[in-house]
């Protein structure tokens, strides 16, 4: 008994291995070759690109979204046949069973403007995003896009500063305080460059012109942009809250030309560079051409921390630090110096009544920034606090005056009515645009502003300044409503608080005086003082 189960157990393993075998075997049999299709020089899969075994229109299979395929074939080696309109045949020899990978060219020769053949042909894809024209690859490895803007702007100025029987008068009236054309590109991937021109004020004026390279979370940037400093300063025009940036972020660095390097985590931010002059024109390069001089250059650099970062919520702070030398000027202007001039938070008046003149003989100077911002959902607080130390020839300045100090804060506080909350970039360590609950809706801001600026230099012990450049405060009352995306509408009120030496280099008079000519203005007045009132409309396309 126990030796037939034993026989009986031996005759079912035999049967369970030669059934393996069999199947083994059938499997060997059949040939399948699989790959993927894709178009030369991309990565693009290729949808419904049609397969088959050369001469055998029956075994025809299609590529699928992912542009995969899978077909059998009787033996190797053999031709595949691949094919789709618009691109060139191509025949495939497989001589074993693999996994292959196609690439398909155009069907038709298309040369460029130099008579070359085009190597690399790529479907763009149209569409708005956001109300912004882009075209885009499937793959996006080709993305080109617009960001265009006008901004119409007026501007009514009240206020009484007649001195010495001059009156200060300020006009009212309208402008296009900006009318940007911009092209951006991404290429290939990881290349990307941006032209960007202003033609506000009736005038032509470079504002970036770049290239960059860019990685996961970091990127090379070399051309004409923004050096990175002050978190107000780095966010675009149409992003800021108010009209204008406020007096104290004039200290900060504008646009030069350089190199320059950003890497960005979680919660950490950071982008620095080597920097030279503006971009050269006619007077520039004559300057250069008749005096000999240099270009100059600088290094800058900021770096941002968010301890608090999660939906809608986030804690800001930020450093930035800038130390420079004497960069080249126009033919006319005096080498080896630096200036502080700005408007008064306005556009359509013109006048800059804080402005130290060029400030000759100067060597260095160290331009120090402190950022602090909260915002939560719907509701946000922001701050600067910059210091400008410009060191001048000691041999060829009065005693005491080689060291000019300037510095300036503000702070501002701003609120989203409804229907919107704040949104915080960490790739640029700013606020971007506000981000609509539903976009079919639009939203109120209501905000205000404190600024201040300092830009007189005293010697120890003095009350009375040797580099009068002036100061003043502004008090700034803001209303926003967001259309959508594109297009605000901005309403701001501002009341400008000059001390006696904000005066234009001297064109403006800015107190009284007797019959002999001394100041009879008390301590405290004076000064070039009024209100504003300005209001905008703005698109981006």
């Amino acid at each position: 008994m126990k030796k037939n189960r034993l026989l009986s157990r031996y005759f079912l393993l035999g049967v369970l291995f030669t059934l393996i075998f069999c199947s083994t075997s059938f499997a060997q049999e059949k040939n399948n070759v699989t790959g993927r299709v894709f178009p030369a020089g991309l990565q693009t899969p290729m949808r419904d690109v049609t397969v088959q075994i050369e001469g055998d229109e029956s075994s025809i299979v299609l590529t699928d979204g992912n542009g995969y395929f899978n077909i059998e074939v009787p033996s190797f080696p053999i031709n595949l046949v691949f094919s789709k309109e618009t691109y060139q045949l191509q025949v495939v020899t497989v001589k074993k069973q693999s996994d292959i990978v196609v690439n398909m060219r155009a069907m038709d020769r298309t040369v460029n403007d130099y008579g070359q053949e085009v190597g690399v042909r790529v479907k763009l894809n149209p569409e708005s995003r956001d109300g912004i024209l882009m075209f885009s690859s499937t793959d996006n490895q080709f993305r080109y896009w617009f960001d265009n803007r006008v901004y119409f702007d007026g501007a009514m100025y009240f206020g009484d500063n007649t001195y010495q029987g001059e009156e200060n008068a300020i006009g009212n009236g309208v402008n296009i305080r900006r009318m940007r054309f911009a092209v951006k590109a991404i290429l290939w991937g990881h290349w990307g460059g941006e032209i960007d021109f202003d033609f506000g004020n009736n005038g032509v004026d470079i504002k970036d012109a770049y290239i960059r390279y860019i990685g996961k979370n970091w990127q090379i940037k070399a051309g004409n942009f923004r050096e990175p400093f002050s978190m107000e300063t780095m966010t675009t025009s149409r992003y800021i809250t108010f009209m204008e940036r406020p007096y104290a972020t004039e200290q900060a660095p504008s646009r030069h030309l350089g190199v320059d390097f950003k890497i960005f985590f979680n919660k950490f931010f950071f982008e620095g560079g080597v920097f030279s002059s503006n971009i050269a024109n006619d007077l520039i390069r004559d300057q250069n051409k008749k005096q000999g001089t240099n270009a100059g250059w600088s290094l800058t650099g900021r770096a941002a921390w968010a301890p608090i970062k999660k939906d809608r919520t986030v804690l800001h702070i930020g450093v930035a630090g800038s130390y420079r030398v004497p960069k080249i000027q126009e033919l006319g202007d005096p080498i080896n110096s630096f200036r502080y001039g700005e408007n008064a938070e306005t556009e359509i008046n013109r006048k800059k009544y804080i402005d130290t003149d060029w400030m000759a003989d100067s060597e260095t100077k160290i331009i120090i920034g402190t950022e602090l911002a909260y915002a939560y959902q719907n509701f946000r607080v922001q701050g600067e606090y910059i210091i400008t130390r410009i060191q001048r020839d000691a041999d060829k300045m009065p005693v005491g005056e080689d060291k000019v100090n300037l510095g300036g804060f503000y702070i501002m506080g701003a609120w989203l009515v409804n229907n919107a909350d704040y949104y915080y970039n960490m790739s640029d360590g700013e606020f971007s645009n506000v981000d609509f609950r539903d976009n079919k809706k639009g939203a109120f801001e209501v905000a205000l502003r404190y600024s201040f600026m300092d830009a007189n230099s005293y010697k120890e012990g003095d009350l009375t300044p040797y580099l009068q450049g002036g100061s003043g405060e502004t008090y700034t009352l803001g209303l926003s409503y967001y259309f959508n995306w594109n297009v605000k509408l901005m309403l701001n009120y501002a009341f400008v608080n000059h001390d006696r030496w904000a005066d234009g280099k001297g064109k403006y008079k800015t107190f009284e005086v007797d019959e002999a000519g001394n100041d009879i203005t008390p301590t405290g007045q004076g000064g070039i003082d009024f209100h504003t009132v300005q209001a905008r409309l703005l698109i981006a396309f």
